[in-house]
């Protein structure tokens, strides 16, 4: 079968490499080196480069380094206290490796790239629920400071999974009693539609007391009215809570960043205080420390008497499905999380940091999962309390969908790329030569020489690299690459499990050069049909449906689909070898006419690299972008993100 030769080069654009950056010896420390900026720029309110000025800094400017993180430098200026680009600041620049994650995903001295995000138009279909309770109506209660900012930190977390504004309801202090956080989740259930999306964040004190029911400890959030019924809430209260919307919902995200064990509480009565003086000594200290922890009971705050339920277990209990629904913990069960008074809970503000802008795609899949977002935060938390005389790190806990994309971080994409490696060579469409189907002879051509339609343009996805470049001495080997089937995994991977798709083939098994692919698709409701394949090759990930020749992907609930369709049959061209296949149904259209395509091909496709795969991952896990105005409440699929899918492979002999 002939081969679609490549006419041009591939467009490539350069990734953002993680970078640490160190200072002058002692400046990776907490102190206080006197130095002066480099050049003109500007003081801000946080390390995010929307954050609200706080006063321009022109060159010279007197600095006093407080600490570094993230590419950013936490300095004074004067009475102002403020985060500046370390890029402005004379300070040394070191390739960090990946080898310091903490699971050795991916081996020493490999070389890790970085993904940022840069802000994206919100989708009405997402929404966030933001609890956020500094303090308590309780005077023995004591109060979290850090609470308040991560108010802030999880409204960014929450727009970077494209949640508008308009979407994030907020509980703080006073306002977030028990009664309160029942309203706003039954609020919430009645704005969720199904395909929707939530985020629901919970910064505060946890709680512990017996549970007679199951022998051990039932674990609860405590509320501003805490200390009776009313004032907390369960984990299995909360499930029942969240029951109504995880069935409407593609993907339920909850993070608490609370702690369930008092325990090691009774070894600090009062907040951690900073420096020597107070008799304790951290160098990456840079506020006072708090556990978020209240006690109810002396002995279900000892860690040896823990018998707990996950909030996961409940909810999977109610009937939700572990593949949507992600938990995300600030501590194990017998640990304290703890915060900083002057920025939150350390979970927060290193998980917003992460998923903003410092996690790592160890995997080179074009994205970032939670998986890599937790590694990232847990590094940042394993560092913040490194060396500490009291503490040890606290871990964070994260169940469910640990392959959850919380949004498509991905290379700025090009309006039109021709790609120009090998074609697929694994199916490829009998499109070019007269076949015979049904005893009939159909030629089925498309002309090299057409021109190509016009591609809609896709809006970059993160923003240009702003870190300095990195030395030029010696560079790490690149990480293994994934594989074609790996990266259709991570889209099945997203999927709503409430979503039935079945999908068989005519036969598992296809001669080279003699027998075409048979596929039957059904589903339990109605959408629009994607099937992309990753060939034995492992060149390019190709869409070959729909396509230039059949773009009619319209699919009604349990009335079969069969494809190819007779004009564009498709027959295996090798190399011998497995085939992968991903069938999706999407309640609501995808952009995929801006996928490249090769002159003479009816096929849409991405190669198999780090763009490639980041650029199908964007537009079949979104739906297309709907005209402003027409996604309002109760509009049905055609705002939905949601799609169900299903995996098959083909072998090629």
């Amino acid at each position: 079968m002939k081969r679609w030769t490549p006419r041009h080069p591939v467009a490539w654009l350069p990734m953002t490499l993680l970078i640490t950056l160190l200072g002058a010896p002692g400046a990776g420390a907490q102190g206080s080196d006197e130095l002066k900026s480099l050049r003109n720029t500007e003081l801000r309110v946080d390390k995010l480069p929307g954050a609200a000025v706080l006063a321009p800094l022109p060159a010279g400017t007197p600095l006093r380094l407080l600490s570094l993180e993230g590419g950013w430098a936490w300095v004074a200026a004067g009475q102002h206290k403020g985060w500046v680009r370390a890029s402005s600041l004379p300070l040394q620049t070191e390739l960090a490796q990946a080898a310091r994650l903490p699971n050795g995903r991916q081996a020493a001295d490999n070389h890790a790239q970085a993904l940022t995000v840069r802000g994206q138009p919100g989708r009405s279909g997402r929404h966030a629920l933001i609890i956020s309770i500094s303090r308590f109506a309780d005077p023995k209660t004591s109060p979290l400071p850090g609470a308040a900012e991560d108010r802030k930190s999880a409204a960014q977390i929450a727009r970077a999974m494209q949640v508008p504004d308009d979407n994030i309801t907020y509980l703080q202090d006073e306002q977030a009693t028990g009664d309160n956080i029942r309203r706003a989740m039954a609020a919430l259930n009645t704005r969720v539609q199904d395909g929707d999306r939530v985020f629901i964040h919970y910064s505060g004190h946890g709680t512990r007391f017996p549970d007679p029911e199951t022998g051990g400890c039932a674990e609860a959030l405590s509320t501003y009215d805490g200390g009776t019924w009313k004032g907390m809430v369960l984990h299995k209260e909360m499930a029942q809570l969240l029951q109504p919307i995880v069935l409407k919902t593609d993907k339920l995200f909850v993070m608490y960043d609370a702690c369930h064990s008092g325990g090691l509480l009774s070894q600090m009565p009062t907040p951690r205080q900073r420096g020597a003086a107070h008799g304790h000594v951290n160098d990456n200290d840079e506020g006072a420390l708090r556990g978020r922890f209240t006690e109810t009971s002396e002995s279900c705050a000892r860690p040896s008497n823990v018998r707990p339920r996950s909030l996961l277990d409940e909810a999977t209990a109610q009937g939700a499905f572990p593949q949507d629904v992600v938990f995300l913990s600030a501590a194990r069960p017998d640990e304290v999380s703890l915060e900083d008074q002057q920025k939150g809970g350390l979970a927060t503000q290193f998980v917003r940091d992460c998923m903003l802008r410092d996690a790592v795609d160890l995997d080179a899949s074009g994205a970032i999962s939670l998986d890599e977002i937790q590694q990232c935060a847990q590094t940042k938390i394993n560092q913040r309390l490194k060396n500490d005389s009291l503490f040890t790190p606290h871990h964070l806990l994260l169940s469910g969908n640990r392959k959850f994309v919380p949004a498509w971080f991905s290379q700025a994409l090009p309006t039109q790329q021709v790609p120009g490696a090998p074609s697929t060579g694994v199916l490829n469409a009998v499109a070019q030569t007269p076949t015979s189907v049904s005893g009939l002879s159909v030629p089925v051509s498309v002309p090299s020489g057409a021109p190509l339609p016009s591609v809609p343009s896709v809006p970059p996805a993160i923003s240009p690299p702003s870190a300095p470049p990195p030395p030029t001495a010696v560079q790490p080997p690149a990480p293994p690459r994934m594989t074609g089937a790996q990266a259709l995994a991570q889209l099945f991977e997203q999927r709503d499990g409430k979503r039935r798709v079945q999908a068989r083939l005519g036969s598992g098994s296809l001669r080279i050069g003699q027998d075409v692919l048979g596929l039957s698709v059904l589903s339990d409701r109605s959408g629009y049909v994607y099937v992309a394949l990753a060939g034995s090759d492992n060149q390019s990930l190709t869409l070959l449906f729909p396509n230039e020749l059949d773009s009619n992907n319209r699919i009604e609930k349990d009335q079969q689909l069969l494809l190819p369709r007779p004009h564009w049959p498709v027959k295996a061209a090798g190399p011998a070898g497995t085939d992968t296949l991903l069938v999706m149904v999407a309640d609501a259209p995808r952009q995929w006419k801006a996928l490249p395509k090769d002159p003479g091909s009816p096929f849409a496709r991405s190669l198999n690299d780090l763009q490639g795969r980041a650029r199908l991952g964007l537009l079949l896990g979104n739906a297309m972008t709907p005209q402003p105005g027409t996604c309002r409440p109760n509009t049905g699929p055609a705002c939905s993100d949601a799609y169900g899918a299903v995996l098959v492979t083909v072998e090629e002999k």
